[in-house]
């Protein structure tokens, strides 16, 4: 079996197992959402709440058609006998559903990193000079995607799949990457404030500003990114397969973990948590002020904390001041 029709079977397993996975996270983003806005979202939170959904349903459908193609590809691939045959239908990039795929995944990267800047611009509200920079990355990432597109619609019967690896995807995809790397660096610094800001420090909320960091800066998206930068580069021809074929998933779980950490915090702030060293008592939508314990859990003040004075000015964790515009 070719190295093309092998690393196009693998890639159509690992995207239906991604694909598994982001359907789950997604579920349970909706029903998280339903609880704080409902659906349709209510009148008060509709303009945001609604776009925000909205973002998340055409992401869905992106996905799920990239994934659907996907796995046709590799069944018409096995029926053809996964030899020779196989691999030259593989290798012709006039098939349209090589341009389908490669539409998908495009929009589906679009769409995450825009994503991202939302992200960016209710965290940084009252900074909005933060956003100059990864706006026109942005900008550059839609003309070379869409350069990239036409590039790819024109290739003919002989051409190679290496020869995508041209400029226009080259700027795609180093945009992207300093979109998320911006967005990464920027989001850390805020989370890692807020952490050394508190008095009490434990080696437990150390890793859980980690795994923060990890979710809310789309680190996951940049290693994707990165992966799918340097398998065209080099001309790994079986990594270049492989990482656009499952790109699509990856950048949907990337989107649902943040926004899935976002939700898990509103039912945390509407509801009472016990345990058998203390209680705390968390705020209710109507703004009911903190009832503090001296045995409160350093780690639920860090992520639920409305704001606190930091003796810089006040600050307020990235997940709070998304969920308020939210």
């Amino acid at each position: 079996m070719s190295v093309i029709v092998t690393a196009e079977l693998i890639a159509a397993l690992l995207e239906l197992a991604f694909y598994g996975s982001y359907f789950i996270l997604l579920v349970t983003v909706i029903y998280l959402f339903r609880r704080r806005h409902g659906i349709p979202p209510k009148k008060a939170a509709a303009g945001a709440a609604g776009l925000l959904l909205l973002g998340l349903v055409v992401q869905f459908l992106l996905v799920t058609g990239h994934t659907i193609n996907t796995t046709y590809q590799a069944l018409w691939a096995v029926h053809l006998g996964g030899g020779t045959v196989a691999a030259q239908w593989y290798s012709n990039l006039t098939r349209p559903t090589f341009i389908v795929n490669l539409v998908l995944m495009v929009l589906t990267h679009h769409l995450t990193d825009a994503f991202v800047l939302h992200r960016l611009y209710v965290i940084f509200a009252r900074e909005r000079s933060v956003m100059i920079f990864p706006l026109l990355c942005f900008l550059t990432q839609l003309v070379s995607g869409t350069g990239f597109i036409v590039r790819a619609a024109r290739a003919g019967p002989n051409d190679d799949y290496l020869a995508l690896s041209n400029g226009w995807l080259t700027a795609k995809l180093v945009a992207s990457i300093l979109i998320s790397s911006y967005a990464s660096v920027a989001i850390a610094r805020r989370i890692w404030r807020i952490q050394s800001a508190l008095q009490k420090k434990s080696e437990h909320m150390r890793l859980t500003a980690l795994l923060s960091i990890f979710v809310e800066s789309a680190l996951l998206q940049t290693a994707v990114t990165i992966g799918m930068l340097v398998s065209f580069q080099y001309k790994l021809l079986a990594g270049e397969f492989i990482s656009t074929g499952i790109a699509p998933a990856l950048f949907g779980i990337s989107t649902v973990l943040i926004h899935a950490r976002i939700g898990l915090g509103w039912t945390e702030e509407a509801s009472q948590a016990s345990s058998v060293s203390g209680r705390v008592q968390f705020p209710s939508a109507s703004g009911v002020s903190w009832k503090k314990d001296s045995q409160v859990d350093e780690e639920r003040r860090v992520e639920s904390k409305t704001s606190f004075d930091s003796g810089v000015g006040i600050l307020n964790t990235p997940t709070q001041a998304y969920m308020r515009r939210a």
